[in-house]
């Protein structure tokens, strides 16, 4: 990587000398006089009735062939007025002239000395042109000749300039009457004056001369540079993806754009742009940001010291390298999306080297917040890659980058029709695959990948555009190593489906082996739902039912404990994991089914009957099919309701609640005696805010039947507690609970009428 970003940056250091075979530009005018003999003083912008004196009086401009000069209207149709007939002045035309002549050298690569000798002044009415040819010397020292464009109505009359191969075509027109164009080119260049469709195009025609006895000037031989850059292109293998060249010129986001970079920039870009044409390659322009930031101490002054505060950094927490606001050669700009950069992507090697020279910004401390510091650069430059790299490029930009791309190119291949192998299949297949290939390995990047929904998108593209292997690819690769959430379970079931079902039974297994000791609950879910559809046979699904079983808390010992960093991250047993897992186990192994159902009641710390598995049962009731799995556990769980309806439900006889406080302090034991009478129904405790708010605690934690208020009169406040009859009012609630609940289990089980599967 390193000879090509180093090679391709050399090659360009010779672009950027400046200098082109042709130069062009505008001028803001101050007003001068333009005479001429036999019609006077010229009006600029240049009114019809003197186009019409200018052409009666100048005459048919020649052309020359060899030693010969000939005129001749089907090769040069246009009108002429001798130097010698025309006078230019005012006070601010001489600099204005020598402004302009300073520019076109520049432009033309040429340093030291230049003079303009006036030439012609050349009038192009409607159809006049003149054919491609070369100018020929015309004084000694003659080496490129200047046009001045003069402000005038017209429409058409381009200027094209031809060089080995290259081509520039000018408009000199401009619509500002304060606003001259020019444009100067080598005399060897070949160039052309197209048809002029109406109006009249008035232009001064100047020599560019090279003192006596200096070297004549000539174009810049870019034929080398591209010959290396487009054999540099032409090498360029898989690495690095895309390189990252920066411009010497400061821009902001709305001058950005290649045809306004500038000197250097602008010979860089044109040479890059054409070896990229050349090499099936992309060129793009960006602005790029490079940031750190991070935490700085504070080494004097500052604070309770008496001079200024300093500062120095401690750690740097955050880098990068961005590229935003991409422009496209023709001025248009691109979808791509916020693309960061690594280092080794830089072209020259070095060429963000002198960013830990940046003076940070320092802020001090605030809040809870400590000192902090952060460093920034900001500039342009020139982004390439091979045509080939850029699903690669895209994945590298991250997936909050790529998968948008991936969804547009999906999108786009279904309005073509969604042929497979079509053009648009072709691109969006590519980068589902360098997504999957650059998919993220860090832990928790991966997960927040999921979660996002990152994953089913990806798997749903590719069954989309009908690569399965390539999906089985991601769910060994990724899935199976924690890229998974409860998302996910429908694209994985549909990938599975489709594959050999031995291939289906491994990928199963690995999924809930590489994830079940977090993700429990999905891995059930996901389970249950490849039994039920059918994915696989029962007799493939019953490693992945074991590897499920074998992490169940309360279910199989060897499952062992989490370390402390992941205990926060484990699902939960729930409902749905014990009524999944018996849903899947009832179809794979209805005996595995029948012993995981005793352990599920055997252990309630894990399994509590009313919040975990009375609920489960009834979920398996409502899934309308056969309770033989979860056979036991409904009736375990009717027993425990029968139990309960079969208590006794009447209100309380008198004004005695429960009193089974945890604390034991002199308020708390005053509130239980108050709770233990049958006959008091009010309880007033004047004392101060936390007393009052700690007893208040109490009944909230406790649950008491106990309505409470604060009396605000007088110091201190009084807590008003009136007792209730909510334990009572639970109870009747829970008894009609219980009912519906038992109602529901009887009505379903195969006795009762309800499905037997």
């Amino acid at each position: 990587m390193t000879d090509l970003s180093a090679a391709l940056a050399g090659a360009l250091s010779e672009a950027q000398s400046p200098g082109d075979y042709y130069a062009s530009g505008t001028l803001d005018m101050h007003p001068f006089r333009l005479e001429v003999d036999g019609i006077g003083q010229i009006a600029l912008p240049l009114l019809p009735v003197q186009a019409e004196q200018l052409v009666a009086a100048a005459e048919q401009a020649p052309y020359g062939r060899g030693g010969e000069t000939l005129v001749d209207t089907d090769v040069r149709r246009t009108w002429q007025v001798d130097a010698a007939r025309v006078r230019i002045g005012g006070r601010r035309w001489e600099k204005d002239l020598g402004r302009i002549v300073r520019q076109a050298a520049t432009g033309l690569g040429v340093a030291g000395r230049v003079a303009a000798e006036f030439y012609k002044l050349l009038i192009y009415d409607e159809g006049s042109f003149f054919v491609p040819h070369r100018d020929t010397e015309k004084a000694p020292g003659m080496f490129a000749t200047l046009v001045v464009v003069l402000p005038s109505p017209y429409c058409g009359g381009e200027l094209v300039i031809r060089h080995k191969g290259r081509e520039a075509r000018l408009d000199l027109r401009r619509e500002e009457p304060s606003e001259m164009a020019y444009a100067a080119f080598y005399a060897d260049c070949r160039h052309e004056v197209l048809p002029v469709a109406s109006g009249c195009r008035l232009a001064l025609v100047y020599n560019l001369i090279r003192p006596e006895g200096e070297p004549l000037p000539r174009p810049p031989d870019r034929d080398r540079v591209q010959d290396t850059l487009t054999r540099l292109l032409r090498g360029w293998q898989d690495r690095p993806h895309k390189l990252v060249y920066p411009l010497e010129h400061a821009y902001t986001e709305a001058e950005l754009g290649f045809r306004t970079l500038k000197g250097a920039d602008a010979g860089v870009a044109g040479a890059l742009l054409e070896a990229a044409q050349a090499t099936d390659c992309d060129l793009r322009l960006g602005l790029v940001t490079v940031y750190e930031s991070g935490i700085a101490e504070i080494t004097g002054g500052g604070y309770w010291g008496d001079g200024p505060a300093g500062f120095e950094i401690v750690e740097a927490c955050e880098e990068g390298r961005l590229i935003q606001h991409w422009r496209l050669p023709d001025g248009g700009s691109t979808d791509i999306g916020d693309l960061f950069f690594e280092a080794d992507e830089t072209s020259p090697p070095d060429a963000f080297a002198g960013f830990e020279d940046i003076e940070p910004d320092f802020e001090e401390a605030t809040g809870n917040e400590g000192a902090s510091y952060k460093r920034l650069y900001r500039c342009a430059a020139l982004v390439l890659w091979p045509r080939a790299h850029l699903p690669a490029v895209i994945a590298s930009g991250g997936l909050a980058v790529s998968m948008p791309y991936l969804a547009r190119l999906m999108d786009q291949w279904q309005r073509a029709g969604a042929e497979p192998n079509d053009d648009a299949w072709q691109q969006a297949h590519a980068l589902a695959l360098a997504i999957r290939d650059a998919w993220p390995t860090e832990d928790w990047v991966s997960r927040r990948a999921s979660e996002n929904g990152h994953s089913t998108a990806l798997l749903g593209a590719l069954g989309r555009l009908g690569d399965r292997d390539a999906s089985a690819v991601f769910i060994a690769g990724h899935v199976a190593a924690g890229a998974y959430g409860q998302a996910d379970n429908a694209a994985l079931a549909e990938v599975l489906a489709g594959l050999p079902a031995a291939q289906a039974g491994d990928l199963l297994t690995a999924v809930v082996v590489g994830n079940a000791r977090l993700q429990p609950v999905t891995c059930a879910a996901l389970l249950a739902r490849c039994a039920t559809a059918p994915v696989v046979d029962a007799k493939t699904l019953r490693p992945p039912a074991l590897a499920l079983l074998a992490v169940l808390p309360g279910v199989q010992e060897q499952s062992g404990d989490l370390p402390p960093s992941l205990r926060w991250r484990r699902e939960k047993p729930s409902p749905e994991l014990v009524a999944d897992t018996l849903t899947a186990l009832g179809l794979i192994d209805p005996e595995l089914a029948t012993q995981t159902v005793a352990a599920f009641l055997a252990d309630s710390d894990h399994y509590p009957i009313d919040a975990i598995l009375a609920p489960a049962a009834l979920m398996l009731t409502d899934r309308k099919q056969s309770l033989a799995s979860g056979v036991g556990l409904c009736d375990a769980v009717l027993a425990h309701l029968e139990r309960r309806i079969a208590e006794p439900l009447e209100p309380p006889p008198d004004w005695r609640r429960p009193s089974n406080l945890h604390c034991n302090c002199p308020n708390c034991r005053n509130l239980v005696r108050f709770l233990d009478s049958p006959s008091e129904s009010v309880w007033h405790m004047k004392a101060g805010q936390h007393l009052r708010e700690h007893v208040e605690q109490s009944i909230r934690r406790d649950d008491c039947d106990l309505d409470c208020t604060t009396d605000k009169r007088g110091r201190p406040y009084t807590l008003i507690c009136t007792k209730n009859q909510a334990s009572y009012k639970r109870r009747v609630r829970q008894r009609e609970k219980d009912l519906a609940d038992r109602q529901r289990l009887l009505e379903c089980r195969p006795e009762a009428g309800g499905s037997s599967g």
